[in-house]
């Protein structure tokens, strides 16, 4: 199957292939933006068109040739793909120190030897030191794409060494009518939107949020964090169920609920808020609830987030956000 960007990824591509043609494209690229925004997808890509033997004028690869054939088996050997081996694991050092190794040889296929790392900030001090010996006296055929949704994570020498491609929120029309054929028309306009909105815009993250199920977990979840707050349900118990989402989501959903929480005891228009299907019960929680303690738990959050691709205890770290949330309820009261 070929390669190619995303319908709202054109002008990021265009301008890519541009400089590759031009000679330009730096030795390193930093791909930022939210999740959801296809950031991978376009670097898959990218790596398969600059790869590939007899690329299509725009730049695609032609999928046909033996280097495409061996990319779509994972087999490519000018191609070395670093990923943590679970998700929430550190990418280990001795993988990252490799990489030296890997672009001191020559290509087989290609003069061009690519490094696809993803996510970065899985990185650990010591993999990030090593891989910034790498960027500090890159090969002249190398190519190290970068993929991160946390760049504010990864060491500044490391940023400052890439050439940072930053990924906008993709158009809301674009994005319904890509959700809606995704989804082979079966969803009403009214579900994309919503899907969409749940998602912050972000298409794939609609998509899977739709495909696994996603909003009605999201529902079930929501009740037990409504239950932990009114003093119904154990947190304990709660913060296993959430941790079984993973910290990445967890704490988007949570960071996304409070922020409603905060708008709506701050007298916002409650249509304003982003999670409007979960409406009456945020609005049942807010009268008894203080704004300090509201932005002190935002803040738990995002600091837990931070930290979410790490090495970060799901358990331990959905335990110490539930456990505080429970505290909420001594105010609700």
């Amino acid at each position: 199957m070929t390669k190619a960007p995303l319908p709202w990824q054109t002008p990021l591509w265009d301008g890519l292939i541009s400089r590759f043609r031009a000679g330009s494209l730096p030795h390193a690229l930093l791909f930022t933006g939210s999740v959801g925004y296809g950031k991978s997808v376009l670097a898959e890509a990218l790596i398969h068109g600059l790869l590939c033997q007899s690329p299509t004028d725009d730049g695609v690869a032609c999928g046909e040739c033996q280097s495409c054939n061996l990319l779509m088996a994972g087999t490519h050997p000018d191609l070395m793909w670093l990923e943590p081996e679970e998700a929430g694991k550190a990418i280990p050092v001795d993988r990252i120190r490799a990489v030296g190794e890997f672009l001191a040889l020559k290509g087989q296929y290609s003069d061009r030897q690519v490094v696809f790392i993803n996510p970065a900030e899985a990185m650990n001090r010591h993999a990030a030191n090593s891989l910034l010996k790498t960027l500090e006296e890159p090969s002249e055929d190398a190519l190290l794409i970068l993929i991160s949704s946390q760049p504010s994570l990864l060491l500044p020498t490391i940023r400052s060494r890439c050439q940072q491609v930053v990924f906008p929120q993709p158009a809301a029309q674009v994005s319904e009518a890509w959700l809606q054929a995704q989804l082979k028309n079966a969803v009403e306009p009214a579900t994309i939107k919503n899907l969409l909105a749940l998602s912050n815009g972000a298409p794939l993250a609609a998509q899977a949020l739709h495909e696994t199920g996603g909003v009605a977990v999201r529902h079930d979840l929501a009740s037990l964090w409504v239950g932990v707050a009114e003093g119904r349900a154990d947190p304990l118990v709660c913060a296993k169920q959430w941790s079984e989402l993973g910290l990445p989501q967890a704490t988007r959903w949570l960071s996304s609920w409070v922020m409603d929480l905060i708008r709506l005891k701050s007298g916002v228009d409650p249509v304003a808020i982003t999670n409007g299907d979960l409406r009456p019960q945020l609005q049942k929680l807010v009268g008894g609830l203080e704004l300090k303690q509201l932005f002190a738990y935002l803040a738990q959050i995002t600091e837990t987030a931070r930290w979410a691709n790490g090495q970060l205890n799901a358990q331990l770290a959905m335990e110490d956000l539930m456990v505080s949330w429970s505290r909420q309820r001594t105010v609700a009261k």
